[in-house]
Protein backbone atom coordinates (compact mmCIF):
# COMPACT_ATOMS: atom_id res chain seq x y z
CA UNK A 1 0.00 0.00 0.00
CA UNK A 2 2.98 2.71 0.79
CA UNK A 3 4.23 1.55 -2.56
CA UNK A 4 1.64 1.98 -4.28
CA UNK A 5 0.73 5.39 -2.36
CA UNK A 6 4.61 6.93 -3.64
CA UNK A 7 3.75 5.75 -6.69
CA UNK A 8 0.46 6.88 -6.80
CA UNK A 9 1.88 10.70 -4.98
CA UNK A 10 4.69 10.87 -7.80
CA UNK A 11 2.61 10.30 -10.45
CA UNK A 12 0.43 13.39 -9.44
CA UNK A 13 3.66 15.46 -8.68
CA UNK A 14 4.41 14.53 -12.47
CA UNK A 15 1.10 15.97 -13.68
CA UNK A 16 1.40 19.41 -12.08
CA UNK A 17 5.02 19.82 -13.42
CA UNK A 18 3.41 19.37 -16.61
CA UNK A 19 0.66 21.80 -15.77
CA UNK A 20 3.26 24.26 -14.92
CA UNK A 21 5.30 23.76 -17.73
CA UNK A 22 2.25 24.34 -20.12
CA UNK A 23 1.28 27.50 -18.53
CA UNK A 24 4.45 28.95 -18.78
CA UNK A 25 4.20 27.79 -22.25
CA UNK A 26 1.29 29.27 -22.76
CA UNK A 27 2.57 32.70 -20.83
CA UNK A 28 5.50 32.59 -23.31
CA UNK A 29 3.41 32.61 -26.02
CA UNK A 30 1.13 35.15 -25.04
CA UNK A 31 4.45 37.34 -24.03
CA UNK A 32 5.92 36.23 -27.58
CA UNK A 33 2.76 37.63 -29.51
CA UNK A 34 2.62 40.91 -27.52
CA UNK A 35 5.93 41.80 -28.38
CA UNK A 36 5.06 41.33 -32.39
CA UNK A 37 1.87 43.14 -31.58
CA UNK A 38 3.86 45.98 -30.62
CA UNK A 39 6.27 45.79 -33.56
CA UNK A 40 3.18 45.41 -35.75
CA UNK A 41 1.94 48.65 -33.94
CA UNK A 42 5.15 50.57 -34.79
CA UNK A 43 5.02 50.10 -38.42
CA UNK A 44 1.69 50.77 -38.65
CA UNK A 45 2.15 54.45 -36.49
CA UNK A 46 5.48 55.48 -38.54
CA UNK A 47 3.37 55.52 -41.66
CA UNK A 48 0.28 56.68 -40.69
CA UNK A 49 2.34 59.70 -39.14
CA UNK A 50 2.10 61.07 -42.58
CA UNK A 51 -1.43 60.63 -42.92
CA UNK A 52 -3.82 62.82 -40.24
CA UNK A 53 -6.95 61.79 -42.39
CA UNK A 54 -6.37 57.66 -42.00
CA UNK A 55 -8.63 55.72 -40.68
CA UNK A 56 -9.71 52.02 -40.84
CA UNK A 57 -12.17 49.50 -40.03
CA UNK A 58 -12.69 46.08 -39.70
CA UNK A 59 -15.01 43.49 -41.61
CA UNK A 60 -16.03 40.10 -40.66
CA UNK A 61 -17.27 37.23 -42.17
CA UNK A 62 -18.88 34.73 -40.18
CA UNK A 63 -17.78 35.92 -36.43
CA UNK A 64 -14.00 35.40 -38.36
CA UNK A 65 -11.36 38.60 -39.86
CA UNK A 66 -12.15 38.91 -43.46
CA UNK A 67 -9.91 42.50 -44.27
CA UNK A 68 -9.07 45.55 -43.15
CA UNK A 69 -10.07 49.04 -44.42
CA UNK A 70 -8.14 51.69 -44.96
CA UNK A 71 -8.71 55.35 -46.10
CA UNK A 72 -7.11 58.54 -46.07
CA UNK A 73 -3.81 56.92 -46.86
CA UNK A 74 -3.23 57.82 -50.83
CA UNK A 75 -0.11 55.67 -51.75
CA UNK A 76 -1.04 52.21 -52.57
CA UNK A 77 1.60 50.53 -51.16
CA UNK A 78 1.75 52.25 -47.53
CA UNK A 79 -2.21 51.86 -47.63
CA UNK A 80 -1.55 47.99 -48.65
CA UNK A 81 1.34 47.41 -45.68
CA UNK A 82 -0.77 49.37 -43.07
CA UNK A 83 -3.82 47.21 -43.92
CA UNK A 84 -1.71 44.12 -43.69
CA UNK A 85 -0.14 44.59 -40.62
CA UNK A 86 -3.21 46.04 -38.43
CA UNK A 87 -4.76 42.64 -40.34
CA UNK A 88 -1.99 40.65 -38.03
CA UNK A 89 -2.50 42.79 -34.87
CA UNK A 90 -6.19 42.60 -34.79
CA UNK A 91 -5.78 38.51 -35.85
CA UNK A 92 -3.63 38.22 -32.95
CA UNK A 93 -5.77 40.06 -29.78
CA UNK A 94 -8.46 37.74 -31.60
CA UNK A 95 -6.73 34.90 -30.67
CA UNK A 96 -5.53 36.27 -27.63
CA UNK A 97 -8.64 37.28 -26.16
CA UNK A 98 -9.24 36.78 -22.01
CA UNK A 99 -5.69 35.57 -21.79
CA UNK A 100 -3.83 36.89 -19.20
CA UNK A 101 0.13 37.23 -18.73
CA UNK A 102 2.12 35.46 -15.60
CA UNK A 103 0.93 38.44 -13.44
CA UNK A 104 -2.69 38.62 -14.00
CA UNK A 105 -2.82 41.31 -16.47
CA UNK A 106 -4.81 41.30 -19.61
CA UNK A 107 -3.59 42.11 -22.84
CA UNK A 108 -6.76 41.25 -25.11
CA UNK A 109 -9.90 41.48 -22.82
CA UNK A 110 -13.20 41.34 -24.35
CA UNK A 111 -13.89 44.38 -23.57
CA UNK A 112 -10.98 47.18 -22.88
CA UNK A 113 -10.35 49.93 -20.68
CA UNK A 114 -11.51 53.05 -21.71
CA UNK A 115 -10.85 56.72 -20.24
CA UNK A 116 -14.74 57.80 -19.28
CA UNK A 117 -13.84 61.10 -21.62
CA UNK A 118 -13.40 58.90 -24.67
CA UNK A 119 -10.42 58.67 -26.36
CA UNK A 120 -10.62 61.46 -28.25
CA UNK A 121 -11.10 64.04 -25.64
CA UNK A 122 -8.00 62.09 -23.61
CA UNK A 123 -5.94 62.60 -26.70
CA UNK A 124 -6.55 66.24 -26.41
CA UNK A 125 -5.15 66.35 -23.05
CA UNK A 126 -2.41 64.65 -23.60
CA UNK A 127 -1.78 67.34 -26.80
CA UNK A 128 -2.04 70.00 -23.58
CA UNK A 129 0.25 68.43 -21.77
CA UNK A 130 2.84 67.90 -24.09
CA UNK A 131 6.08 69.79 -24.05
CA UNK A 132 8.89 69.18 -26.79
CA UNK A 133 11.38 68.99 -24.77
CA UNK A 134 14.54 71.86 -25.09
CA UNK A 135 16.58 71.97 -27.54
CA UNK A 136 15.51 68.44 -29.58
CA UNK A 137 14.56 70.56 -31.91
CA UNK A 138 18.20 71.46 -32.96
CA UNK A 139 19.55 68.31 -32.24
CA UNK A 140 16.43 67.25 -35.20
CA UNK A 141 14.75 64.18 -32.60
CA UNK A 142 11.29 63.14 -33.31
CA UNK A 143 9.33 60.44 -33.70
CA UNK A 144 7.20 58.22 -31.56
CA UNK A 145 7.07 57.00 -27.87
CA UNK A 146 4.61 54.75 -27.18
CA UNK A 147 3.73 55.13 -23.60
CA UNK A 148 2.32 52.03 -21.41
CA UNK A 149 0.55 51.34 -18.83
CA UNK A 150 -1.42 49.24 -16.67
CA UNK A 151 -5.25 50.43 -15.73
CA UNK A 152 -6.49 48.52 -12.43
CA UNK A 153 -9.69 46.60 -11.79
CA UNK A 154 -10.11 49.82 -10.25
CA UNK A 155 -9.98 52.30 -12.86
CA UNK A 156 -6.48 53.64 -11.88
CA UNK A 157 -3.42 53.93 -14.09
CA UNK A 158 -0.15 52.73 -12.68
CA UNK A 159 3.48 51.66 -13.91
CA UNK A 160 3.71 54.14 -16.85
CA UNK A 161 6.61 53.73 -18.53
CA UNK A 162 7.45 54.05 -22.71
CA UNK A 163 9.20 52.60 -25.39
CA UNK A 164 10.62 54.45 -28.69
CA UNK A 165 11.10 53.69 -32.38
CA UNK A 166 13.32 57.10 -32.86
CA UNK A 167 16.69 55.98 -34.78
CA UNK A 168 18.85 58.96 -33.18
CA UNK A 169 22.50 59.14 -31.68
CA UNK A 170 21.31 61.53 -29.35
CA UNK A 171 20.07 58.68 -26.47
CA UNK A 172 19.67 61.47 -23.56
CA UNK A 173 17.39 64.10 -26.08
CA UNK A 174 15.42 60.69 -26.58
CA UNK A 175 14.77 59.97 -23.32
CA UNK A 176 13.89 63.16 -22.66
CA UNK A 177 11.35 62.63 -25.38
CA UNK A 178 10.04 59.33 -23.18
CA UNK A 179 9.91 61.33 -20.30
CA UNK A 180 8.01 64.32 -21.58
CA UNK A 181 5.45 61.44 -23.23
CA UNK A 182 5.22 60.14 -20.06
CA UNK A 183 4.22 63.20 -18.20
CA UNK A 184 2.26 64.36 -20.43
CA UNK A 185 -0.22 61.11 -20.10
CA UNK A 186 0.60 60.64 -15.92
CA UNK A 187 -0.72 64.49 -16.50
CA UNK A 188 -4.04 63.36 -17.66
CA UNK A 189 -6.90 63.50 -14.99
CA UNK A 190 -9.03 61.59 -15.89
CA UNK A 191 -11.07 58.33 -15.09
CA UNK A 192 -11.20 54.69 -16.31
CA UNK A 193 -13.50 52.05 -17.15
CA UNK A 194 -11.92 49.09 -16.23
CA UNK A 195 -11.19 46.10 -18.60
CA UNK A 196 -13.68 43.20 -18.61
CA UNK A 197 -13.04 39.35 -19.44
CA UNK A 198 -15.29 36.77 -19.20
CA UNK A 199 -17.52 38.98 -17.61
CA UNK A 200 -15.19 40.17 -14.61
CA UNK A 201 -13.41 43.34 -14.50
CA UNK A 202 -9.44 42.72 -14.79
CA UNK A 203 -6.34 44.43 -14.66
CA UNK A 204 -5.32 45.51 -18.37
CA UNK A 205 -2.50 46.73 -20.63
CA UNK A 206 -2.80 49.63 -22.80
CA UNK A 207 -0.53 51.57 -25.16
CA UNK A 208 -1.00 54.82 -26.28
CA UNK A 209 1.75 56.43 -28.88
CA UNK A 210 2.26 60.09 -28.95
CA UNK A 211 4.44 61.60 -31.66
CA UNK A 212 7.01 64.55 -31.57
CA UNK A 213 7.26 65.99 -34.85
CA UNK A 214 9.13 70.41 -34.72
CA UNK A 215 7.37 70.40 -38.37
CA UNK A 216 4.26 71.01 -36.96
CA UNK A 217 2.25 70.92 -33.75
CA UNK A 218 2.83 67.71 -32.14
CA UNK A 219 -0.46 64.99 -32.88
CA UNK A 220 -1.14 61.56 -31.96
CA UNK A 221 -2.44 59.15 -35.06
CA UNK A 222 -5.22 57.00 -34.22
CA UNK A 223 -5.16 54.51 -31.65
CA UNK A 224 -5.24 51.16 -32.95
CA UNK A 225 -7.37 48.83 -31.13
Amino acid sequence: MKIYTAILSLLIAGAFTVTAQEKDMKYDKLETMQDEIETDLVGVYEIVADYPDFAYEYVYHDGHLDKVMVTGINNPADKKEVSALIYSVRSAKDDMRNYCNRVGIYYAPEREAEPKVGYDEFRERIQKNLQYPDNAEDYGVEGTVYVKFIVGRDGEVSFVTADHAIDSPFKQRVDKLEQAAIEAVEEVDVEWEPAIADGEIVDSWAVVPVTFDFKKDPFLPTLIR
